[in-house]
């Protein structure tokens, strides 16, 4: 007679070896995604058809805060699939994306119930980042990367171009920051090792030339300085107010003739074809250029939605859709805001459930982070903080690499918060 609970410690550990493969091959194989991805979902759903039963929905799914909000987003999507203006495609990207991305948080919350677990999917990301720091070096230094051979038209790692590889770093980046600062990796050489990637990942962040990205790592980045001034001892508050002061003080007081100078080393060192300053000022010119391209993308998006206000065009419909609203050379394509692209597939109500999936899961973590102190789960919510905010200007939640990210990154953060309250119930027991 099979033993059903040795089946379901078997399935478990396969999904976490899977999953960890997953989020290994993330930055540079769509297809390890897809081939790692379908098995993990496949051993969850047999785990309930052999009769494993979890906390909610009937005991198919494991109990989270945010299960009723994702309910309610997956209904909708349904209502948007129903209602359709092309029901083919929106059924393929309902069973084949959106479900699966979603199914990937689930497997994640369930599957990680003990460090050990958390361990290997650390392991796995760490070991991501270190191959993908050297690919990008290598294609910054000599002119293509090794794992897919993308030439530096565009500094984007192993990504299919910039704005992913830095979607994708304002993900890693806090996520180490709070790897640093948490007891979770007590080796000292190794947290160096970690601070020296941050530091060159930030560099590379940099060199992508993703305003969108900047602007949403520039306020992770102050969340996590804030948390980290608020909750250090007075010496650390001190040696804060200092840094901060003497940053201020040289950027008051330095020649004007040094700043100009110290921009073209650095353009010239650095192979910069802009400093930071110069591409900002870009972002502010509305009338020409791909600010005023993506204003009028963001139109034609505002206009799908005014005319499908209430179940959208259909899910996975945006691209053919777009086609019929195009007003000028550069529009009919995709609107470049995940958010105006959600309104318009899934109508008003769909952004509205996704946003109170993003309130519940920000609710939840802020309140476990004040409870516990645990800078790992604010890592990771400041990653995904980061995420959204560049995601208003680009359609990363509906790139497989980055969709897949972002719920991985879900589901990491609430297992690391379930497991955290779970350890705490048991020893206070």
């Amino acid at each position: 007679m099979l033993n059903k609970s040795k089946i379901f410690l078997y399935c478990d550990r396969a999904i976490i070896v899977l999953l960890s493969l997953l989020i290994f091959c993330l930055p540079f194989s769509k297809a390890g995604i897809e081939s790692f991805l379908w098995p993990a979902f496949f051993l969850f759903i047999l785990k309930r058809a052999l009769g494993y039963r979890a906390d909610s929905l009937w005991g198919m799914l494991p109990k989270t805060g945010l299960n009723k909000a994702l309910g309610v987003f997956i209904l909708i999507n349904a209502v948007s699939v129903i209602f359709s203006s092309h029901f083919g495609l929106s059924m393929r990207g309902f069973f084949g994306k959106e479900l699966k991305f979603i199914a990937v948080y689930f497997m994640l919350v369930e599957t990680i119930n003990s460090r050990v677990r958390l361990k290997y999917i650390l392991i796995a990301i760490i070991s991501s980042v270190v191959l993908i720091i050297f690919d990008a070096g290598v294609q910054l230094y000599r002119g293509v990367d090794f794992l897919r051979g993308y030439t530096l038209d565009t500094f984007s790692a192993s990504f299919s171009n910039s704005a992913g590889f830095a979607a994708w770093l304002i993900v890693i980046i806090p996520l180490f920051i709070g790897l640093i600062a948490s007891d979770i990796i007590p080796n000292k050489k190794l947290k160096i090792l970690l601070s020296v990637s941050v530091v060159i990942q930030i560099f590379y962040l940099s060199r992508t030339y993703s305003r969108g990205a900047w602007l949403g790592f520039i306020i992770a980045a102050m969340i996590m300085l804030y948390c980290f001034f608020r909750n250090s001892t007075l010496k650390g508050k001190f040696l804060f107010l200092l840094i901060f002061l003497s940053l201020l003080s040289g950027y008051l007081f330095i020649p004007p003739s040094l700043v100009v100078n110290t921009k073209e080393a650095i353009k010239k060192k650095l192979m910069f074809d802009q400093t930071i300053s110069e591409r900002i000022k870009l972002a502010l010119n509305t009338k020409e250029g791909s600010v005023s391209i993506r204003f009028g993308l963001w139109r034609e998006a505002l206009m799908i939605s005014r005319d499908y206000p209430l179940t959208g065009c259909g899910l996975n419909t945006y691209s053919v859709t777009a086609r019929q609203y195009k007003s000028f050379d550069d529009g009919g394509t995709y609107p470049h805001n995940s958010y105006l692209q959600m309104a318009a597939e899934t109508g008003f109500f769909g952004v509205f459930a996704f946003i109170w999936i993003l309130f519940g899961f920000f609710k939840t973590l802020l309140r476990y982070f004040n409870r516990m102190r645990d800078y790992l789960a604010l890592g990771l919510l400041s990653g995904i903080l980061a995420f959204l905010i560049h995601a208003f200007f680009d359609v990363h939640l509906y790139s497989l690499q980055l969709a897949v990210l972002f719920w991985y990154m879900l589901g990491l953060a609430i297992a690391v918060v379930n497991l955290n309250n779970k350890e705490r119930y048991i020893y206070e027991k």
